[in-house]
């Protein structure tokens, strides 16, 4: 194990560290908004559920306009879903020409009542520059509120903020663990970078190089462009043994729906 954590200590991060630019590439759909909060979502009177669906149902068909009318009329009844789904609108120009301010004006409404899809979609605006300032330290408060409420995109942007010292000071143990809260939820850019860090010595001293490739083959298995580059690479660093017990861990941590996966 030694002469393998060596190797991957020399030769396995000069790979990684370009790889990690595929990871930040990610981040276009992984910050990008949350996604239109449906019914069942927190936030509003449950008598606005049947409206809000109305939307999302427009907003599947292309119907923008239609989705707009009824998240506007229950937005201004105070649904904070509503809220969250009209600053989408304003995000993407859905319906409407698009204006990050007007998108940030509603995501703020939404994320000051407790929304964590509209907290991550305000800490996505910081974190990118849009339609104001790039403010990491904003970002940061809007991602830490929304992974507080077990947001798993949300986890991975903290992990992102915690591994760059973006906004917060860099902490790389912290990080990993904001990775591994994202991972364990299905986030596959957290699985990825879990792995990631699990490889660099950085986070816990030394490599580990098992559960590294557990993680980043979890993330290939789910669909992560760049993961074969990492798997390809170890396959010839470590030995058969090593990349065996991986390749089973990772079936383990699937098969157990992220129950029984390297932890730190």
């Amino acid at each position: 194990m030694a002469n393998a954590q060596t190797a991957v200590r020399n030769g396995l991060l000069l790979l990684l560290f370009s790889l990690f630019g595929m990871a930040a590439q990610a981040q276009s759909a992984a910050t990008g908004a949350s996604g239109a909060s449906g019914a069942s979502g927190p936030g509003g009177a449950r008598a606005f559920s049947e409206q809000l669906q109305s939307g999302l149902n427009a907003l599947d068909r292309k119907h923008y306009a239609t989705a707009l009318r009824s998240w506007r009329e229950l937005a201004n009844q105070g649904d904070a879903r509503a809220m969250n789904n009209v600053g989408l609108m304003y995000e993407r120009g859905l319906g409407v020409t698009q204006s990050y301010v007007q998108a940030m004006n509603s995501y703020r409404k939404a994320a000051d009542a407790g929304l964590p899809e509209a907290q991550y979609n305000l800490g996505t605006l910081y974190h990118n520059g849009y339609g104001v300032e790039v403010n990491n330290s904003q970002a940061v408060f809007w991602f830490r509120k929304a992974a507080a409420q077990r947001l798993p995109e949300a986890y991975y942007m903290m992990g992102l903020h915690l591994w760059e010292g973006k906004g917060i000071r860099r902490d790389p143990l912290a990080a990993l663990a904001e990775f591994l809260k994202g991972a364990r939820a299905g986030n596959v850019n957290s699985q990825f970078m879990a792995g990631y860090l699990f490889l660099s010595e950085e986070p816990t001293g030394k490599p580990n190089a098992v559960a590294g490739y557990t993680w980043v083959e979890v993330s290939r298995l789910n669909g992560y462009q760049g993961a074969i580059d990492v798997t390809s690479f170890l396959d010839y660093r470590l030995k058969e043994a090593e990349v065996e017990l991986a390749k089973a861990m990772a079936q383990r941590c699937l098969s157990s729906q992220y129950g029984n996966c390297p932890k730190l």
